[in-house]
């Protein structure tokens, strides 16, 4: 049967909800669709309808369906509007049959359309994305540490309070804290307040197994300078406890909130375990622990970076050296980037123009997206075998422009967490 393209509409949300979940074997509750309804852009929307079949004329299926919504990403030195995806499925009973392709291929193309030029995702699987231009533009580390392990190897030296809130009073201060560090930190996603309302919906499902979430801010002198949001899981054993408790967002301005933050999870009684899913790599907390070897870490991809308009993207991000740098795209889907490039920038500005000069270097767009938020080295992906040297010397240019003090950290953008 033939399979047709098109936006939902407003009355198959539902339809459109539920076949995503099943694709991925989730149980959802029907009652949750109102919850992400506000946050859905139907106008960006795809999915794929199968003809309904038998003697009587029923609805289309949803058979796959893909979707986005713009945010503002902190990039290197600024901000740029990015078509972050989501939604994205094929039913199981109908894989292998090119809807993944088509979906993803028009998708690429509407965001073109719309003027915009990055696209990122978080991934179910890593392997998926980069057939179409994603690259691996940030990772994250998991942590979990014995609470019996958690002394730190020097005192934190904070003068400041920790304070547990009710939620209408983390609504009020939470964002604050959040926009002062977002400017300052690549892969960081604007929340304007639609987006924290829906941030701030919690619940107690049997799938998570654990509390609603609790909030505590670190203060001095009457300003927020950090908070924490968590879960504990229960788990007595007889009469002893082995709960853990689950970081599911720490937020610090300063060095002294973040210490003070951490230190306060790390003592919370009746916790035998802490567990923080998604954390920057280069938190310092290995550093401040007097037995780092007992923090178990694992590291993993976090956002995959799609450049939809080589020269804008460049252009918009800064460079932590003035440089110049001819660099070769190929990029088989999005025809219009296939090219070469003059990239000149440096810490405050940044131009980049197709050329007919000899590249420097040569790269396919899903590495130009892993470096593009300052991720990895270009020479490393050189190393790799993604990334070819054409003139002496390129790498090395590519490198110090594109290197940026802090790895990029995408915290998640989703409340059931």
């Amino acid at each position: 049967m033939t399979i047709t393209y098109r936006p939902i509409k407003p009355d198959e949300f539902e339809g459109f909800f539920l076949s995503e979940a099943r694709a991925y074997s989730q149980r959802r509750d029907p009652g949750e669709v109102e919850h992400y309804r506000p946050v859905f852009e139907f106008d960006r929307s795809l999915a794929a309808f199968e003809p309904s079949t038998g003697s009587g004329r029923g609805a289309d299926t949803i058979v796959g369906g893909a979707g986005s919504f713009q945010l503002d990403m902190t990039v290197p030195g600024g901000v740029v509007p990015t078509a972050i995806i989501s939604w994205v499925s094929v039913q199981p009973t109908h894989r292998r049959r090119g809807i993944l392709s088509e979906l993803m291929s028009r998708q690429l193309r509407d965001i073109h359309g719309r003027g915009e030029s990055l696209a990122a995702l978080h991934a179910s699987e890593s392997v998926i994305y980069g057939r179409f231009g994603y690259g691996l533009g940030s990772q994250k580390t998991s942590w979990t540490i014995d609470r019996a392990h958690t002394a730190f190897a020097s005192a934190v030296g904070a003068t400041g309070r920790i304070r547990l809130l009710e939620i209408g009073e983390a609504k009020r201060l939470m964002p604050g804290v959040y926009e002062r560090v977002r400017p300052e930190r690549p892969g960081m996603l604007a929340r304007d307040d639609k987006w924290w309302r829906f941030w701030f919906w919690d619940s107690e499902s049997e799938e998570s197994g654990g509390s609603k979430r609790l909030f505590a801010v670190y203060e001095n002198d009457g300003t927020v300078g950090g908070y924490a949001i968590y879960r504990l899981r229960s788990n007595w054993q007889g009469d002893v406890s082995k709960s853990t408790l689950f970081v599911v967002e720490l937020i610090a301005v300063t060095r002294e909130a973040h210490a003070a933050l951490w230190r306060y999870c790390f003592d919370i009684d009746l916790v035998d375990r802490i567990r923080a899913l998604n954390q920057p790599l280069d938190d310092p907390i290995v550093w401040m622990l007097a037995n780092p070897r007992r923090l178990e870490r694992s590291q993993g991809d976090a956002l995959w970076v799609r450049v939809i308009d080589v020269p804008r993207a460049l252009s918009c991000r800064r460079y932590s050296r003035d440089g110049r740098i001819v660099l070769e795209v190929a990029d088989s889907i999005c025809s219009w980037n296939d090219g070469r490039y003059r990239l000149e920038g440096g810490p405050e500005q940044a131009e980049c123009v197709r050329t007919d000069e000899p590249a420097d270097i040569s790269l396919s767009v899903a590495d130009l997206g892993a470096i593009y938020l300052g991720g990895v080295r270009p020479s490393v992906l050189a190393q790799a075998g993604r990334v070819s040297e054409l003139k002496s010397g390129g790498l090395s240019v590519a490198d110090a422009m594109f290197a940026w003090p802090l790895q990029p950290w995408c915290p998640a953008f989703d409340p059931v967490t």
